[in-house]
């Protein structure tokens, strides 16, 4: 494990996923408590990170750390992306529904593709995200 590439990563990671999260223009009802979900989670992402490197270091990697580690990963990834891929088909629902279109039809037929590009991805996304920080090891 290279910690410092990750450690930048995660770092631009979190910086990205918190400038999408604080420029997205929600109700005010959601708009704090999004905000603060956004930043707790990936000051945790960034802390769990480090303490996985503190972890190996003052230990030797065993196969509880490696399964530590992954399912770490995994929790990271659905409270990052998935709430943040809600949120986006939220605002984007709201911006449809509001906009100019003649047809009721055709606005279904953007929200569900939308909807199903996504989902996709989200779904590419999280072998990319597993496999960037914990890479092709057994």
């Amino acid at each position: 494990m290279q910690f410092l590439p990750e450690f930048i990563v995660a770092i631009i990671i979190a910086a990205v996923h918190l400038f999408i999260s604080f420029n997205l223009k929600l109700p005010d009802k959601y708009k704090s408590k999004f905000r603060m979900y956004s930043l707790v989670v990936n000051l945790l992402f960034v802390a769990s990170l480090g303490a996985f490197y503190l972890f190996v270091s003052s230990s030797p990697l065993s196969d509880q750390g490696v399964n530590i580690y992954f399912n770490s990963l995994v929790a990271v990834y659905f409270t990052l992306f998935v709430p943040l891929a809600i949120a986006l088909g939220l605002r984007l629902h709201t911006l449809i529904m509001s906009a100019d279109i003649y047809s009721v039809f055709l606005k279904y037929v953007v929200i569900i593709g939308f909807v199903i590009v996504l989902a996709g991805i989200v779904s590419v996304g999280y072998p990319l995200f597993i496999f960037f920080f914990y890479g092709f090891a057994p």
